[in-house]
This record gives C-alpha cells, sequence and structure tokens, in this order.
C-alpha cells in the first residue's frame, strides 16, 4: 500500500499497489477501501498512525460523497455503492471526525436502499445483500447512529434482524435462494452481533458448516462445502472472523463493526484520547 500527502485533494489516501491506475497530475487515485484496509493495518502492525496526513484523507472522503449520498470509491467516475458508504465511515470513525460527511444525504442513500423483505441493497432499486447490510448497519453503529432512530426505526432494525435470520441454513448465505456461503457467516453474523440478536441464531450450525469447508489437506477454509473445493485467503480469514465472533477460545475477540480485535480497536481508543488531549 502506498501513500502520499502531496496529491490533489480529492485523491488523497492509499491505493493497493505501486502501479498507476488513474493517474491525475502524476498521482494515482486513492481508493477508499484500501485507505480503510492500510490504516486498519498500520494498527494491527502497533503504528500509532501520527505519521498519516488525516486532514488529507478527510478531506479526500468529504469531495468523494456524491449528491445521492454515497461515495465514490476512487474518484469522480468509479465504483459507488454501500461498500464504499462502509470504508468513508469507518476511516471517520479511526480518525474521530465525522465532519466529511454529510448525513442528511447520506441517510437519504441507506434508506433508498432498504428492501421491501428488509434487508439492504446496494443501492437503490438493488436486491438486498449480506454484505451490503453489514455496510450499512456497520457505518449506522460506528458513527453513533444505529439506535437513535435517526436513520432507521426501531421496527425497520426488527424487521432487519428477522431478515438476517432467514439466511440461515447451516451456515448463511447472503441473498434469498443462493447456497451458504463462509464469508456470510461473518457478514450476516456481525450485523446480527451489532444488533445484539446474535443468540437468534444457530450457533453450533454455524460452527458444523466453517468446519465442513476447511481442506483436510491444505488447511484453510474454501468458500462452499463441495467436493473439489478449494480454500483461498479471504474465505480464510472471514471463516475465522466468524469463529471469532463465537467466542472461538484460541481466536482473538473481535470488534464486529469495525472488522478489527478488540486488542486493537482498544489501542485505537487509547489513540483517539492522546489526539484529543493534545488538541
Amino acid at each position: 500500500m502506498f501513500y502520499d500527502s502531496g496529491c490533489p485533494p480529492d485523491a488523497c489516501g492509499f491505493k493497493g499497489s505501486g502501479g498507476n491506475t488513474q493517474p491525475i497530475n502524476g498521482y494515482d487515485r486513492a481508493n477508499l477501501a484500501q485507505t480503510y484496509s492500510a490504516l486498519l493495518s498500520l494498527l494491527i502492525l502497533d503504528d500509532d498512525i501520527s505519521r498519516v496526513d488525516r486532514k488529507a484523507i478527510l478531506e479526500a472522503i468529504r469531495l468523494s460523497q456524491r449528491e445521492n449520498g454515497c461515495f465514490w470509491s476512487q474518484g469522480n467516475g468509479s465504483e459507488s455503492d454501500m461498500r464504499f458508504v462502509f470504508c468513508a465511515v469507518a476511516v471517520c470513525h479511526i480518525f474521530n471526525d465525522f465532519s466529511p460527511i454529510n448525513w442528511k444525504t447520506l441517510r437519504s442513500f441507506i434508506r433508498s436502499s432498504m428492501t421491501y423483505d428488509g434487508g439492504i441493497g446496494q443501492g437503490e432499486n438493488a436486491e438486498a445483500h449480506g454484505g451490503s447490510t453489514f455496510c450499512a448497519i456497520a457505518a449506522l453503529s460506528l458513527s453513533g447512529r444505529l439506535w437513535d432512530e435517526s436513520i432507521l426505526t426501531q421496527a425497520e432494525l426488527t424487521r432487519l434482524i428477522k431478515w438476517a435470520i432467514l439466511k440461515q441454513e447451516i451456515g448463511f448465505h447472503g441473498r434469498t435462494g443462493k447456497p451458504d456461503d463462509t464469508c456470510y457467516a461473518f457478514w450476516i453474523g456481525a450485523t446480527l452481533k451489532i444488533l445484539n440478536a446474535y443468540h437468534l441464531c444457530a450457533s453450533s450450525s454455524v460452527r458444523q458448516f466453517l468446519l465442513s469447508t476447511q481442506h483436510n489437506h491444505m488447511g484453510g477454509f474454501s468458500k462452499l462445502c463441495e467436493d473439489g473445493a478449494y480454500p483461498d485467503m479471504l474465505h480464510t480469514y472471514f471463516s475465522l472472523a466468524a469463529l471469532s465472533l463465537q467466542g472461538e477460545p484460541t481466536l482473538r475477540s473481535l470488534h464486529p463493526a469495525l472488522n478489527i480485535s478488540e486488542r486493537v480497536y482498544g489501542k485505537l481508543g487509547r489513540i483517539s484520547q492522546v489526539d484529543s488531549l493534545v488538541l
């Protein structure tokens, strides 16, 4: 991951690699997802993120918000959906500064992404999806707007919990009619954790499903429980994260909304306290 504080104001942050993808005046555009990932990686590596140009990144987030309330992932015309709402809010949470976000328009975007069956899609008129539902609920939790009914009512949250519970067969699947998939054990499981409703799912069945996707010889977890499936890094990580949500004794406990260990989240809290004293 690379960072440069001298870039144009709407392009500052972190990118995924050193390759030039969309250069602007000699600089690559940062990506909101990579910025979120880079900041968490620095925290995991015990960096205090004091050398990161917060002001530049927060200004880039402000300039990334669209008129409809969502965020461009990598500048005007790039991908834009609920994933980048989460990334923008998560970065603001890490920096303890939500001032770049227009909450009036973001509220409209989140509400327009709600579906008839209770879940939340990637955007307006999109199908309810486990990943985008997590992104919206986690963003509201990280910003302190989950329970105050400023965006979603208690009745809507109750309906969303029902939608999430109905995504369990043995493990969880992300959309109606799809097979169980290990990554949704985290996306749906973490959503239920944030909503204080994880006890409503059959957690032992989720664990059974996750363990059934391990590769007997290579190790790791695959996407699906099927013959010939191979493990990959993404589904291995989310399987471990899902097991952490269940309190697996050999794993660190997880902060479900920010998707980082509670140990590292505690460090972030201490960094924020020091920053507030300096300010």
